[in-house]
């Protein structure tokens, strides 16, 4: 059967069958992807009811991945996106390990945002089994994120193992310092969680060191506390305790000397703290 054009008249060319209109869905899609995203969403939703089991894998997987990116921006959808993402990923298995890859991480990523931490942590370990789909540094994100998803199922010691390992990968990128101390600072916090209380202490001097490259007295005045603490209660003696006493009385001597040639807020904040917590390890 014939159908009518938009001037009325007949044409002979057939109907076009549900691949063709499959195939037009997705093409209509691609046009809308980035400036009008539920638009894209909805055509490429009515694509895949048309075109599953009539259209070739590739480009039934190509209209899955479109999907991902078309709900990718939208607010509070982040366990329906993972939801489509691990969808599109079997669809990818097969065509290129990469991208399957990459769809899970992005599962994991929504998943981590929305809270469901234990079903994110899977995920993550999942994708970081395979092949690393992304460069050193966003690789190094992503692990942070692992980590911090752990942190909150209470799994301190393979949090620190991840911020531990993302921090070693990224140590020659020279502008990637600043995530490079966070990261080691983040270590030092979930070894101490664990009672890892060595390696702790070691991991907050190493991170005080990077804030201190960084100019970043605030977080570097943290760190050094919390490893003098650290080596304080792990002191058996009074004698023993000494130069823990003495690395915050060095602290407070160079916040002292900050706070005269660049007076802050924060540098009054930290010289308040060691203060009072070098008289608390006198008592």
């Amino acid at each position: 059967m014939g159908s009518t054009t938009p001037d009325g008249v007949t044409s002979t060319d057939p109907d076009p069958g549900p691949a063709d209109e499959a195939t037009r869905l997705g093409e209509l899609a691609a046009g809308s992807l980035l400036s009008a995203p539920a638009e894209a969403e909805r055509y490429l939703r009515a694509a895949l009811a048309a075109g599953t089991g009539l259209l070739p894998e590739e480009q039934i997987a190509r209209l899955h991945a479109q999907l991902v990116t078309a709900l990718s921006g939208a607010p509070d959808r982040e366990v329906e996106l993972a939801e489509v993402a691990l969808d599109a990923a079997r669809h990818w298995e097969e065509l290129s390990g990469d991208t399957a890859t990459h769809l899970v991480f992005v599962a994991a990523r929504a998943l981590h945002r929305a809270g469901r931490h234990t079903r994110a942590a899977e995920l993550f370990a999942r994708g970081l089994a395979k092949a690393a789909p992304y460069p050193v540094p966003e690789m190094a994100v992503l692990r942070g994120q692992y980590g911090r998803s752990l942190r909150l199922l209470s799994d301190h010691r393979g949090a620190a193992r991840q911020y531990l390992a993302a921090a070693h990968a990224i140590r020659g990128h020279a502008d990637q310092r600043e995530l490079r101390a966070e990261l080691t600072w983040s270590a030092a916090s979930a070894l101490d969680a664990c009672g890892a209380d060595g390696p702790a202490a070691l991991a907050y001097l190493r991170a005080a060191e990077l804030w201190g490259e960084l100019g970043r007295i605030g977080p570097r005045a943290r760190c050094l506390r919390s490893a003098a603490w650290l080596r304080f209660w792990a002191a058996p003696t009074g004698e023993l305790r000494r130069p823990s006493i003495e690395a915050l009385r060095t602290l407070l001597a160079e916040l002292q000397e900050r706070a005269e040639l660049q007076p802050s807020r924060e540098i009054a904040n930290e010289l308040d703290h060691t203060r009072r917590q070098l008289t608390d390890m006198l008592d």
